[in-house]
């Protein structure tokens, strides 16, 4: 075994993470393959950041708490607002952070692959960490675009919003109807 996998083990093994709560995170897709993508995530869904709050839990592990507003649905029940809890965060000059994991700041706007709830700690995870978060941005023109968050080997991937929200819902479909 490689010695970062290792250490990463171990501290998941310490911070009382199951294999469960980190499952449906634990392998990247490619920031394209939404087949992979939707085929794996619970809810999918444009949100905007409404707050963000980091908790430190009894056991001693960080989380941070987003409450979201759901701008547009396109897979799974999602409320209007809700509120999501994913490990890492800073509080009182602790931090735990998770390599490959986005952070997000109140006010952004993302286009989520969203896993179900964990079973121990209730976190739900973007699909492959940052493979499953995309960015709405926009452009210079005021024109909506979708950026990728997991483009850490190059230039970040730009998508027409418009054009990416009708891949999403058409593969969202098609899973749907087999």
């Amino acid at each position: 075994m490689k010695p970062l996998p290792t250490l990463f083990l171990c501290a998941a093994g310490l911070l009382g993470w199951t294999v469960s709560d980190l499952a449906a995170s634990s392998t990247a897709a490619p920031a394209a393959d939404f087949a992979a993508l939707t085929a794996a995530a619970e809810w999918i869904a444009e949100f905007q950041v409404v707050d963000k709050r980091c908790a430190l839990l009894a056991d001693g592990s960080i989380e941070t708490r987003y409450t979201f507003s759901t701008l547009t649905p396109m897979k799974g029940a999602i409320p209007s607002m809700h509120e999501v809890r994913i490990p890492g965060g800073v509080v009182a000059g602790r931090g735990l952070h998770l390599p490959g994991l986005p952070e997000w700041a109140t006010g952004d706007r993302a286009i989520l692959f969203l896993s179900s709830a964990g079973p121990v700690r209730g976190w739900r995870m973007p699909v492959g960490l940052g493979a499953g978060a995309f960015r709405v941005i926009q452009d210079g023109s005021g024109r909506a675009r979708v950026r990728a968050a997991s483009a850490a080997d190059g230039p970040p991937l730009v998508h027409d919003y418009d054009h990416f929200v009708a891949a999403v819902l058409a593969e969202t479909g098609s899973q749907a109807s087999r």
